[in-house]
């Protein structure tokens, strides 16, 4: 599956949406041209999922005809559990905000798939928790910011009052007036960041939901996990641990083991390595070239040697100086003055 895949609740939001306004997409003059396409995709189930670039062509159209830039805002508000299938069920249900972000980062898959696509991250900065996700193209900035909108909508009427968004971070560019994001958000926004993060208060994780049902939500869970082991395997797992390591090395400033990575990925140590092998690739080989990449950046900061050295996992400085040089055919202090000179030019 090399596209982006979406769930087919999102066109159903869609036409929610339209008809919340009187209006009929067979009767749109920008749709004319994609009734059939759309007449298909509507009548599937709504937890199965359909290429993403055609969705987005129908997006633009919509704004444009309406005169509405906030489109996917003026969805979300009309956002039900339904539209994200059995993980939307699940987010309702659960104990917790701790419990349903788990599930979301477990089944991510079951909403938006594809070999682009890393599960969301949760981590801490003090007394606040960051979920986080990389960008990887900037033409995914309208399914990224629905996505977005819409956990926030619908994690408002699971825990009503009590959940709290300090800040919502998009690593695209702004895509309309920054009153539009402010209002539905409700909170400091920032565009162009290195991630997308949504930022709370980690007492939040605590927040219980009065609709919880635990017997449910083992029903709920089982049908989740046959869906998942029922989803073909994204086939680029190399790509996949390349993005995982580089952000392991910036967030937590050490080297992961593989254990973690294959945590991370959902799979066993034994499957990752398996994987990696068929694509003549290995855990090893992948972490050496991370840690090149992570240098230059390290380089450019006021940091020692050694310090590089112990974030990226090495003994001391001696044994990072020798796997730089053998990797590129340099020393650390010449690509250190090479780099301060091309960073004093621009």
């Amino acid at each position: 599956m090399n596209e982006l895949h979406i769930p087919n609740g999102y066109y159903q939001l869609w036409k929610m949406y339209l008809l919340s306004q009187g209006l009929d997409y067979q009767h749109l003059d920008s749709i004319a041209p994609y009734i059939s396409q759309l007449d298909h995709v509507l009548s599937q189930p709504i937890d199965s999922q359909s290429p993403y670039t055609f969705f987005n062509t129908v997006m633009q159209a919509t704004q444009q005809e309406l005169n509405c830039p906030n489109l996917v805002f003026e969805m979300a508000e009309l956002i039900r559990p339904e539209h994200f299938g059995v993980l939307g069920y699940m987010a309702t249900r659960s104990n917790s905000v701790a419990e349903a972000l788990q599930y979301i980062m477990k089944f991510s898959r079951l909403v938006i798939d594809g070999v682009d696509i890393t599960p969301m991250q949760l981590s801490y900065v003090g007394d606040e928790f960051y979920l986080t996700w990389p960008m990887h193209d900037a033409k995914y900035a309208l399914v990224n910011e629905l996505t977005t909108a819409c956990m926030a909508h619908l994690a408002k009427q699971i825990f009503p009052a009590s959940l709290v968004l300090n800040c919502m971070k998009f690593a695209h560019a702004q895509q309309m007036a920054r009153f539009h994001y402010e209002k539905f958000f409700g909170c400091k926004i920032e565009f162009e960041h290195s991630e997308y993060a949504f930022v709370l208060n980690s007492a939040s994780l605590d927040v219980k939901s009065a609709l919880a049902d635990p017997s449910l939500m083992q029903l709920l869970l089982k049908q989740a996990e046959d869906a998942i082991a029922s989803k073909p395997r994204i086939e680029n797992i190399e790509q996949q641990l390349h993005l995982h390591i580089a952000q392991y090395l910036k967030q937590y400033a050490q080297a992961p083991k593989i254990e973690q990575i294959a945590d991370e990925l959902y799979t066993s140590v034994r499957t990752l390595q398996r994987q990696l092998a068929e694509a003549d690739s290995s855990f090893k080989k992948v972490l050496e070239i991370e840690r090149m990449k992570r240098i230059e950046q390290l380089l450019l900061q006021p940091l020692s040697l050694l310090d590089i050295a112990l974030q990226l996992g090495y003994s001391d400085q001696s044994a990072l100086a020798r796997a730089y040089k053998s990797y590129t055919g340099q020393t650390l202090l010449q690509r250190r003055k090479a780099l301060k000179l091309l960073s004093s030019d621009l």
